[in-house]
């Protein structure tokens, strides 16, 4: 993963990406820097300005979430604003991110790959 974004316009592209999703929702596979041995996926969808993160529906590898997590705006651009430096592998981005963003970053940072 070594693909850099625009986000010139956080609002534009956090529109977008809420337009790529759907209220039944979608499967992702989670994707990072490191190369993990088994594909986890979880499951996205679209409730009104929010993005809710559960268990994935379609796929047995699943991320192992207790409860659905929402992702809003502001986690959003706080991960979106790390995200270039995170993909090109600039060192201590990711535990910043988890650190000022939340513990979402993982979902957001799949969904910034897959769908932008």
């Amino acid at each position: 993963m070594n693909e850099t974004k625009d986000f010139s316009d956080m609002e534009k592209s956090w529109k977008v990406l809420l337009e790529q999703l759907i209220p039944e929702g979608n499967d992702f596979k989670t994707v990072g820097i490191k190369r993990r041995k088994d594909d986890n996926y979880f499951n996205a969808r679209v409730a009104g300005q929010q993005i809710v993160v559960d268990v994935a529906k379609m796929h047995k590898s699943s991320s192992h979430l207790k409860a659905e997590r929402y992702i809003n705006f502001n986690q959003f651009k706080c991960v979106a604003g790390k995200f270039n430096k995170y993909v090109s592998g600039v060192k201590g981005v990711r535990p910043e991110m988890i650190d000022e963003c939340g513990q979402n970053t993982s979902y957001l940072i799949s969904l910034i790959y897959h769908l932008l």
